[in-house]
């Protein structure tokens, strides 16, 4: 349990929300084009339609429904429903992960640009640095064994 950690300003994320939905063009997108639900379900078959009609929008199983799992391990040559977790979103996967991955004392080393709480998040825990995606200054880094710039 870390009580004192402490995640840094997520900066990307307050200019987006100040600026995302007033633009005139939004030319930084991630995600894809959003389009009616109407024009999404009518891409899908009959049968998908009335598995979306019936669609439950409580809480799911904790570690994901047992159909999504089994669907997604089913992709994997040697995976099982009973190896695959799912989250609601990629902030819950990058949080899982590292606190099972790092402790205090560790040293994480991160690709950058990265999705912030790939960066933030192993900062709460451990020391970090950041790999540039540049391969001269990524060979340098690891040539040198040193912190990266930026």
């Amino acid at each position: 349990m870390i009580a004192d950690a402490r995640l840094s300003r997520f900066c990307i994320r307050d200019f987006f929300s100040k600026w995302k939905f007033t633009a005139r063009y939004h030319l930084t997108a991630s995600d894809a084009e959003s389009l009616p639900l109407r024009e999404l379900l009518a891409m899908g078959s009959a049968e998908g339609r009335e598995a979306f009609d019936a669609l439950w929008l409580g809480y799911s199983e904790t570690f994901g429904a047992q159909l999504l799992r089994e669907t997604i391990a089913a992709t994997y040559d040697k995976q099982t429903a009973d190896n695959t977790l799912c989250f609601a979103g990629v902030e819950e996967g990058i949080y899982i992960s590292m606190h099972a991955l790092l402790e205090r004392g560790d040293h994480a080393i991160v690709i950058a640009p990265n999705y912030r709480a790939a960066e933030t998040v192993p900062q709460s825990l451990c020391a970090v640095s950041r790999m540039p995606l540049d391969p001269s200054i990524a060979s340098s880094f690891i040539l040198r064994n040193r912190s990266c710039p930026g």
